[in-house]
């Protein structure tokens, strides 16, 4: 929480709305042309009614943006009951796991210590309108003071849930997180009666409200789906949207540079963000850790930077930038720790293949190219934080499946296939199971028309199989997912790589090609055959032929080191932008499409 002082400004032209007992929405006077799509409306708490106002004006004080804000002014009459709103129903559609930042600044000019509240309401069971409601009250998650100017960081703050659901209780408010834990499909949406989305509140929860008068000013909505910095002014709202992918903060000096191999012992991670616009914060994570970080620059161009003692290994780095408008950016990249400088991430210096490296690659890029393409999941989860061109039913989930993903059976057992399947919403109708694309027979044993059970036993002969799970409500919902698995007599045997550590060629020159032809395809519209193909979507408006492939193999099946690693390096760095608009060199990369705001 931030705080700004200043002084106390009396302010006038205030609408005035006398409430009996529904919701009316109040209408911007003449001069307020553009509100950005916000409402206002004010509701009774009770039968009895009371009075608000609210207005866009100048003040009060300094306003953290700009020189204006949104005030609202709850009279004494009947103890102050009647809640008044500000609504925004824009963000509907957007995944509440998405949802990464929600700040705002509160005024508080006279009344109780209680300031204007935030809410989400969300859909639960993917039709579209909300089931529930979420709210932050700032008292709740701090002390609210008088005459002063103070930001709230509503995200990593304390909530509660209207009708108590997810573990959030008004009287035990908790995280975010505990309620996307327990609907991870929740989406942001609005009621029947059209009034919400996102929205500020006043009056009703809790005292304090009687005579109460304040304001609100720079409120920021931040996704990976959309961002808007809300800048409230007394001619109405200036919305600032798009994040960082294509205006804000960008990187610089990179340390270690991405790719690199650098000597085990003390390492600098260190980078730099500049923007004319401000930069506000800049963090940074190795291997999904934060690093305490020291600071330098100035107000459009700063520096953080790291010390770590590192030992042989491999390293990740994530840092993201912020500006003071709301917009993020996020560079990504890898180096290595070695006492030999040519030691690479996929590589030895010898030539050798790291086995558990490119098998992560690999299966994280088939993983990744599947859900994005067709929505099929890797795991039996609906996946909201990574974007996909199908239509995935958020209420389906595959709770087990076996065998476990990329395991290896012996050939001599017997080998179960099962799921167990769960829906947040409709009742089941169907599972299908295919092995190697072909429908296997199975017996299905409901535990409820919600929950399912379904399995079959097969004697499998040594090789690599694939199995697909579809589920299907009564509504006509799906999920499918998939996964393989090895019948070998060697547990070291895996769908690339031979038990003695070589690589299958020909597997992997199937996958990297699959990889590669269906991202041309689907970011540029290259063909692989020179036809069109609908059946894969595609960024592009026109069709042109195939690009040329590397040589991952020559016909002996010898590996090139070289070819393999500039493949699995663009192919990763383009899917991340691709997904999330990260960047691989800390520039922007508009000559790829991305699902980045």
């Amino acid at each position: 929480m931030r705080q700004r002082s200043g002084r106390r400004l009396w302010l006038s032209f205030w609408m005035v709305v006398l409430l009996v007992a529904s919701a009316v929405p109040v209408m911007p006077v003449v001069a307020q042309e553009d509100l950005a799509g916000w409402r206002g409306y004010v509701e009774a708490c009770g039968s009895d009614g009371g009075y608000a106002e609210q207005d866009f004006v100048a003040g009060p004080a300094l306003p953290p943006h700009g020189s204006g804000s949104f005030q609202i002014s709850i009279a004494t009459v009947n103890e102050g009951r009647i809640w008044s709103q500000l609504v925004q129903p824009s963000v509907a559609g957007v995944a509440l796991v998405n949802v990464d930042e929600l700040r705002y600044w509160t005024f508080v000019t006279r009344g109780g210590p209680v300031a204007p509240h935030l809410f989400l309401d969300v859909d639960l069971d993917d039709d579209g309108v909300a089931d529930d409601r979420l709210i932050y009250q700032p008292e709740l998650n701090g002390s609210v003071e008088f005459l002063t100017w103070q930001e709230w960081e509503a995200t990593s703050g304390r909530w509660w849930s209207q009708r108590g659901l997810g573990g959030l209780l008004r009287e035990a408010p908790g995280p975010l997180s505990r309620y996307v834990a327990a609907f991870p499909g929740a989406r942001l949406a609005v009621p029947e009666n059209g009034q919400g989305g996102l929205g500020i509140g006043a009056g009703c929860l809790g005292s304090g409200w009687a005579g109460w008068a304040g304001a609100v000013d720079a409120l920021l909505f931040r996704s990976s789906e959309r961002t808007v910095f809300w800048n409230f002014e007394s001619t109405g709202v200036v919305a600032t949207r798009g994040g960082g992918v294509t205006e804000g903060p960008i990187f610089r000096d990179l340390t270690p540079q991405p790719w690199s191999t650098v000597s085990p012992g003390n390492v600098r991670i260190a980078v730099t963000a500049e923007t004319p616009s401000g930069v506000r914060s800049v963090r940074l994570w190795l291997n999904d850790r934060e690093l305490a970080v020291s600071e330098t620059g100035d107000r459009t161009r700063k520096t953080v930077s790291a010390q770590q003692t590192l030992q042989p290994g491999f390293f990740v780095v994530r840092a993201t930038a912020s500006d003071e408008l709301g917009r993020t950016f996020t560079a990504q990249w890898q180096f290595v720790v070695s006492t030999n400088a040519n030691d690479g991430w996929w590589f030895a210096a010898d030539g050798t293949p790291r086995r558990a490296q490119i098998e992560a690659s690999l299966r994280a890029l088939s993983e990744a190219f599947r859900w994005h393409f067709f929505g099929i999941s890797w795991d039996g989860a609906y996946h909201p934080e990574m974007p996909t061109h199908a239509d995935v039913a958020s209420t389906l989930r595959f709770v087990t499946r076996s065998p476990m993903h990329f395991a290896t059976l012996s050939p001599t057992e017997p080998v179960v296939i099962s799921v167990e399947v769960v829906s947040t919403g409709q009742s089941l109708e169907s599972v299908e199971l295919l092995l190697n694309g072909e429908p296997l027979a199975a017996t299905v044993s409901p535990q409820s028309p919600n929950h399912w059970m379904v399995s079959t036993t097969r004697t499998l002969a040594p090789g690599t199989y694939g199995v697909t799970a579809t589920a299907r409500d009564t509504a006509g919902h799906t999920l499918t997912t998939v996964w393989g698995f090895v019948v070998s007599s060697d547990p070291n045997a895996s769908p690339w790589f031979n038990p003695d550590g070589t690589m299958k060629a020909g597997v992997v020159a199937r996958t990297l090609r699959t990889l590669v032809e269906g991202i041309n395809w689907h970011l540029y519209g290259a063909s692989w055959d020179g036809n069109p193909h609908p059946e894969f979507p595609t960024h592009a408006t026109t069709v042109s032929g195939p690009r040329a492939l590397r040589s991952w193999f020559d016909e002996d099946g010898n590996l090139d080191p070289e070819a393999i690693t500039a493949e699995l390096r663009e192919l990763e760095r383009t899917f991340r932008w691709h997904f999330w608009g990260i960047s691989w060199d800390g520039q922007r990369h508009p000559e790829i499409p991305t699902h980045a705001s």
